[in-house]
């Protein structure tokens, strides 16, 4: 069959490009959803992980699972029975549709800022996989997203944080500090209402660092609702925070 059409009439011919099957999700970037039992990953994350080739993996972190910010995924042929050894599902075309790492439950309990991507609407569960220079590992970034919460004010913890201040469900305030007790106390004192404090915990990381993830989720923020919280002026650190 010619792949060239000549219209009637008319001297120029149309160029026909053939389009082809995509298994899966064959995107350029490598995504993992995370679910309650599993991680499911797409064909392009079980191409560039190489997953074809492995049986298992370990999911690895490096610091405490309170603050890592990356989460590994290291593909292995131990087929050995081991709660640190996990499966890969990739059914009969070996991973061309996708694949999961299964019984992944223990791991979202352990680490908090894993667990509040479940909390999240299913879209905002799809999460591209960043490839680590250093490792030649992929990882699920964890993203400080203030998975912590309390409405007891009376008790709030002194660690270095990142912040979200809420009243009546509208967020009032989104900030960084080196001591959570005493800017919540500041914060009432200038007048900003407070029903439910929300935070990470940050006690490892350097100032620049919270400062990085105030201004990160000020702007998330402001792209949203086309402006800052009531009681943030500026993006990032204001001069009284």
């Amino acid at each position: 069959m010619k792949d060239n059409l000549k219209l009637t009439n008319k001297s120029e011919e149309l160029q026909f490009t053939d389009l082809e099957k995509q298994f899966g999700f064959m995107g350029k970037e490598p995504y993992a959803t995370i679910r309650r039992d599993n991680f499911y990953l797409t064909a392009s994350a079980v191409d560039k992980l190489n997953l074809t080739n492995h049986s298992h993996c370990h999911l690895s972190l490096i610091g405490d699972a309170e603050e890592a910010e990356r989460l590994y995924i290291r593909p292995s042929n131990n087929e050995a029975t081991s709660r640190s050894n996990f499966l890969i599902i990739k059914g009969k075309d070996n991973g061309r549709s996708g694949a999961m790492i299964s019984g992944t439950r223990s791991v979202l309990r352990s680490i908090p800022r894993l667990k509040a991507v479940l909390e999240l609407e299913r879209k905002d569960r799809k999460i591209i996989l960043q490839k680590c220079e250093k490792t030649n590992y992929y990882f699920v970034p964890l993203s400080p997203s203030f998975e912590h919460s309390l409405e007891d004010l009376a008790n709030i913890p002194e660690h270095k944080a990142i912040y979200k201040i809420c009243y009546n469900g509208h967020v009032q305030n989104i900030g960084e500090t080196n001591n959570l007790a005493r800017r919540l106390k500041e914060k009432k004192t200038e007048g900003v209402p407070i029903h439910t404090l929300y935070y990470s915990i940050m006690n490892e990381q350097s100032d620049d660092r919270r400062k990085y993830w105030e201004t990160y989720h000020l702007e998330k923020y402001k792209k949203a609702h086309g402006a800052y919280p009531p009681y943030n002026h500026q993006a990032g650190r204001r001069k009284d925070n």
